[in-house]
């Protein structure tokens, strides 16, 4: 599927502009503050249905009531046109011009990024690392997500008991029942997901240095052997705090390099191929078990230390359409120039 063109409206600091687009390598070009990063994550937003992060007020330009982004596409005679909707209240979203709910449905295209604060997949907290990996498992895996939206509408429920009645167990234990077997379930698939990607993720660590390894293990904050038992222990402790304090959302991934935790360890360098080992081993899962289409996006600080560090990484990427920012010419296969929060060419 094909992207023809990219329409920006009051979009971070693009007033109204359009681009036209093309496969293979497109570079965006510009000097620092141009708008490079806000044009990938608009492309981000048309592919896969999310940016990258920030709330819809955020990304809306200053002082507009409205914006968006839209994209044509074209596959053999059928054309489709993607619009993301961008108001102080949130996102929308709509395919020929019929509104879509679930970003999943939305989701067009695979996406894998590759941003300059990428290291906070190591260094930032637990949360930053389920979501990395629950993102990667839930393109792959239709059960899986749909075990995820059911548990955290259960874990929102629980939550609002606990923070309604003084004793609001008499009311969660059947519920809790539910709540238990959706948490074994997200386990048991996040663990085996995330034994496939370690594989992949250590071949490619040790392509770009022979001596480094990695290790992956999920740190669970319950028992897993006898959950239900594990409740009954925590029940004052979730009382006394009105919140469930276990459960996969609690959860942790833990990333070793060379045996000892990376984020105390490892160096800048060494996180940035770590993650960059990671993300190569999602490609591969993309490539293996989903049936889109995968887009890469570079900003600039990993592009660069991929294609000056290692020239077997820029050769894994170099298949695939990709866009990459970047304030120098390299060869490409299209160039998008911008000053200043306008597309020049």
């Amino acid at each position: 599927m094909e992207i023809k063109e990219l329409v920006l409206y009051n979009f971070r600091n693009f007033h109204y502009e359009k681009a036209k687009l093309s496969g293979g390598l497109n570079l965006i070009l510009g000097k620092n503050g141009a708008g490079k990063t806000n044009f990938l994550e608009a492309l981000s937003f048309i592919y896969s249905g999310k940016g990258f992060g920030d709330p819809a007020s955020e990304v809306l330009m200053h002082s507009a009531e409205k914006g968006g982004v839209m994209a044509e596409f074209q596959e053999g005679i059928r054309d489709l046109r993607k619009v993301l909707y961008v108001e102080e209240s949130g996102f929308k979203r709509e395919m020929n011009n019929k509104p879509v709910g679930r970003i999943s449905t939305f989701r067009t295209h695979n996406i894998v990024q590759f941003l300059p604060y990428d290291t906070l997949l190591i260094d930032g907290s637990p949360e930053i690392r389920r979501r990395f990996f629950d993102e990667i498992i839930s393109t792959v895996s239709a059960e899986y997500e749909k075990n995820l939206r059911d548990y955290y509408k259960v874990l929102k429920f629980r939550n609002n008991y606990l923070k309604t009645y003084s004793n609001p167990f008499k009311f969660l234990d059947a519920q809790d029942e539910v709540f238990v077997d959706l948490n074994k379930k997200i386990d048991e698939t996040r663990k085996k997901y995330i034994e496939l990607i370690l594989k992949r993720a250590k071949v490619h660590l040790y392509e770009i240095e022979n001596s480094w390894d990695l290790n992956l293990n999920v740190e669970n904050s319950w028992d897993i052997n006898e959950p239900m038992k594990f409740r009954e222990s925590v029940k004052n402790e979730d009382l006394r705090r009105h919140v469930t304090t276990w459960g996969v959302s609690k959860d942790d991934i833990l990333i070793d390099f060379n045996g000892k935790y990376a984020k105390y360890t490892a160096s800048r360098g060494q996180k940035r191929a770590v993650v960059i080992a990671l993300k190569l081993a999602s490609l591969d899962l993309y490539n293996k078990l989903s049936k889109k289409e995968t887009i890469l996006l570079l900003d600039d600080l990993l592009y660069e230390f991929d294609f000056k560090r290692d020239k077997s990484v820029a050769e894994k990427i170099r298949d695939y359409r990709a866009f990459v920012t970047s304030t120098k010419e390299v060869e490409s296969d299209n160039v998008i120039l911008i000053e200043k929060g306008k597309v020049i060419g």
